[in-house]
């Protein structure tokens, strides 16, 4: 049986795309529910698989804007993606991926990326890891920041202050790999309440001089604890930036003065400098709690490599990579990457390569989540030389680890 996919056609045919997910991931399939769901899904940006004319699974491309080494990279997030129990097993999802690629490769969507907990199936076409969520836990009422707090003041404020937190998010994540430059539209459904259900807590702290420094969007959750009547009281800090140390510890004070709350729980990247903003990191629960992050992909390897500044140390830099991608055979082939002066370059080239990989092991690679020395180290990577790990180690190398605080 041969599988369509298509974009949606009519509102008949958005309300299945909606059945199909919620069915899936044993979501409210009421009126209500899929009202929600268009809010934040655009029924442009769906694809329905169908067979014999029945649409049988789908999924949903969002354009985002990444930023990556002080780029900003347009990205389509896949998500939604879901089959119906009585259709699985039958290529369906693996068609839908495949014709994503290519209306994103349209699309200018020259990167995407998506979350899940089927690593293996999304590796068979060319996404990888490539990042890491930390999760730090510690109680508010021993905890202590190292630095005394600072002069200034906090101002509560509620989803119309997102274009003034959005200045900060830039100003943190900008020279960052991994975040999104947030819409209006994002900032509302997915920053200030959790897919338009509910309202989180928000505060900007502006420093003595009347600087806004830093924000934090929270919420606080109880939830039934053996051996306590009262239940556990979790202050969890959803999004956050500080952008010195006078805005790192006043809102480290300013989430500690919710003491009356089990645990502080705060996401941050695998390098957040937590630990040593307080005075006795041995309340912070260890081992972190961690997850797997997005996973990455490049849908147009050159124009993809060609978006992403290097350093200008690495000028001078090359390497010839042989790429596999049999889900988007437009990027297989050899390629001759060089940086000149933070600008990098991918030619297509016929001489031997220095490296082999497939599309899924480069976008590790690219936004700085694997070492080039490591990817050969667990077999990811094939055939390498020494002088073309040295190069393409110089060319991606980040300064940041790569983080991703939105999800999708």
């Amino acid at each position: 049986m041969t599988t369509e996919v298509r974009p949606l056609r009519g509102d008949a045919e958005v309300e299945r795309h909606a059945f199909i997910s919620h069915y899936a991931f044993n979501q409210k399939r009421d009126e209500a529910a899929f009202a929600r769901r268009r809010t934040y899904y655009e029924p442009d940006w769906c694809l329905g698989a169908f067979a014999s004319g029945e649409m049988v699974a789908g999924l949903v491309v969002i354009p985002f804007q990444q930023y990556v080494s002080g780029a900003q990279i347009s990205l389509g997030g896949i998500a939604s993606v879901s089959c119906l129990p009585e259709h699985r097993r039958g290529g369906h999802v693996g068609a839908l991926l495949r014709h994503s690629l290519e209306s994103m490769r349209d699309a200018a969507q020259i990167l995407s990326g998506l979350y899940t907990p089927h690593y293996s199936l999304y590796r068979k076409f060319g996404w990888e890891l490539a990042g890491r969520i930390m999760s730090y836990s510690f109680p508010p009422k021993v905890t202590r920041p190292r630095l005394p707090q600072p002069q200034g003041s906090f101002e509560r404020v509620g989803p119309d202050a997102w274009p003034r937190q959005a200045v900060l998010h830039e100003a943190h994540y900008a020279i960052r790999n991994g975040a999104f430059a947030r819409t209006e539209k994002q900032w509302r459904n997915h920053v200030f309440s959790d897919y338009g259900s509910g309202e989180r807590d928000a505060a900007i702290w502006l420093n003595s001089a009347g600087e806004e420094r830093g924000y934090l969007v929270y919420e606080s959750r109880t939830r039934p604890a053996a051996g306590s009547p009262f239940g556990e009281t979790t202050f969890r800090i959803h999004d956050w930036v500080a952008l010195d140390a006078e805005a790192y510890t006043a809102i480290l004070g300013y989430a500690l003065s919710h003491d009356l709350s089990d645990q502080i729980l705060m996401l941050a990247s695998q390098d957040e400098p937590l630990l040593h903003a307080l005075e006795e990191p041995v309340h912070v629960k260890q081992p972190a709690g961690a997850w797997p992050g997005m996973m990455l992909r490049l849908v147009d390897v050159e124009r993809a490599i060609e978006a992403r500044p290097a350093a200008r140390s690495a000028s001078g830099a090359a390497a010839t990579i042989a790429i596999s991608d049999a889900a988007a055979p437009w990027n297989e082939g050899t390629w001759h990457v060089a940086c000149d002066d933070g600008r990098v370059t991918a030619e297509r080239t016929k001489i031997l390569p220095d490296l082999t990989m497939d599309v899924g092991a480069l976008a590790a690679i690219y936004n700085g989540f694997v070492k080039p020395i490591d990817a050969v180290r667990v077999g990811n990577v094939q055939d390498a030389s020494a002088a073309g790990i040295e190069a393409l180690t110089a060319i991606f190398a980040p300064t940041f680890s790569p983080y991703c605080p939105d999800d999708f």
